[in-house]
């Protein structure tokens, strides 16, 4: 198990914190504590996860100092049991530039063909991290090496809806219109956010892994007509 700490993180939070790496391994271990931390549900108001962070918000009657010290008991008397992911998402992406708009920029500046983009960026098991920044905006973790790029100097004020982008080290989906800052190279025709379903908005939860597969502009098109029906079920996977 790794190394964690706890400390105050303003007047009523608490950071529970692991080396900061993004690691799945690390983060495994994150959701096991998670789990944990429920136990002093009555104390906490909310919680929220990072890379390598619990955030604990207190309720305004709790100390900190005294939860703080309840914590560092509790987790040293006990050994969490880190489970691996046992889901697998599957979305479609069109990799196709009248869908991408920063695809053709992107091949030219990485000097790749686009069949070594697709291989590079569909077909991978990527671990679900967090969602942030936008309601459903899903961070995934282990991007190909050879596909890091830096985010664009100059953000779109308008980002289409089901983008699926690069920045940096990762890769990620925009679940609404929306300025960003992320090099485009695909979209997806799929909804990965509904705000109408108060029960569930999002399907996906951190530790989920999720995996893109390339379809055509026609079978995009398809797709969209399938959503637009009520007619398209996500594929969800069960992991043994």
């Amino acid at each position: 198990m790794s190394t964690i700490r706890i400390r105050p993180f303003g007047k009523h939070t608490l950071l529970i914190e692991w080396p900061a790496v993004i690691s799945p391994e690390i983060h495994a271990e994150l959701l096991a504590y998670r789990k944990l931390v429920k136990l002093f549900s009555d104390q906490i108001a909310e919680t929220v996860i990072s890379y390598n962070a619990i955030a604990l918000h207190l309720k305004p009657t709790q100390s900190p100092p005294a939860l703080k010290k309840e914590l560092e008991e509790t987790l040293s008397l006990n050994e969490v049991m880190v489970a691996k992911p046992s889901v697998r998402w599957e979305l479609p992406v069109c990799y196709e530039p009248q869908l991408a708009l920063d695809l053709e920029t992107f091949l030219h500046d990485k000097q790749l063909s686009l069949e070594h983009l697709i291989q590079g960026h569909a077909g991978v098991d990527y671990h679900i991290y967090f969602c942030g920044f936008l309601p459903g905006f899903i961070y995934l973790g282990g991007l190909n090496e050879e596909l890091h790029q830096p985010r664009l100097s100059n953000p779109r004020t308008r980002v289409p809806a089901g983008s699926v982008g690069i920045a940096g080290s990762q890769t990620g989906i925009y679940p609404q219109d929306s300025p960003g800052g992320w090099n485009l190279i695909g979209r997806c025709p799929v909804p990965i956010f509904d705000p109408s379903n108060s029960k569930r908005p999002s399907p996906f939860n951190a530790g989920h892994l999720l995996r893109f597969f390339p379809v055509t502009y026609k079978e995009f098109k398809e797709i969209e007509k399938q959503v637009a029906n009520g007619e398209y079920q996500l594929t969800k996977i069960e992991i043994q």
